[in-house]
């Protein structure tokens, strides 16, 4: 005598079997591939706010060279790390603690008027990374907001106050 199959409960074995292995499949290659997609989501920041910051070096110092009473707006957006305008040593700032090694680490790296810093040893395997400028002796920086560290889509003005830095020559 033959015994009758039931086909349908087949089908839906092997469905729930291949869905299975979809989804371990999946879960393997986004396993593997998360930490590659953080490094280039680092690095992009990296990038992003290395534009910024030639941006804003170049602003400066074209309203320094215009004299007293320039100005210029100037919007500038960051996304993540902390933004600074420091006036005791006259200089921007922009340290990130990033998955991805941009440069040789420890070494100072000088890409136009930006200096870019990598150290090794950062919190749960990072690199603290730093971008910045230096107007020590060339322009005097001041921001008057209470809190001096910049985040998000910010507008400021960059002007020249016609105050000059270093010694002033006696006569």
């Amino acid at each position: 005598m033959k015994r009758k199959t039931n086909k349908k409960g087949d089908v839906w074995v092997s469905a729930v079997l291949y869905f299975g292995l979809g989804i371990i499949v999946i879960a393997i290659i986004l396993t593997a591939a998360t930490p590659v997609i953080s490094r280039l989501r680092d690095k992009n920041i990296i990038i992003q706010t290395k534009q910024v910051m030639q941006v804003l070096d170049s602003n400066i110092r074209e309203v320094a060279r215009e004299g007293p009473g320039a100005q210029r707006p100037l919007t500038i957006d960051i996304r993540k790390g902390a933004f600074m305008i420091d006036p005791a040593i006259s200089s921007v700032i922009w340290s990130y603690n990033s998955k991805a090694l941009i440069a040789e680490p420890d070494i100072e790296i000088l890409e136009g008027n930006i200096r870019i810093r990598s150290s090794t040893g950062g919190p749960s395997n990072t690199y603290p990374t730093t971008l910045s400028l230096n107007y020590e002796g060339g322009a005097y920086l001041r921001y008057d907001a209470p809190v001096r560290t910049i985040s998000g889509n910010t507008a400021l003005i960059i002007r020249n106050a016609g105050i000059t830095c270093g010694p002033t020559p006696t006569t």
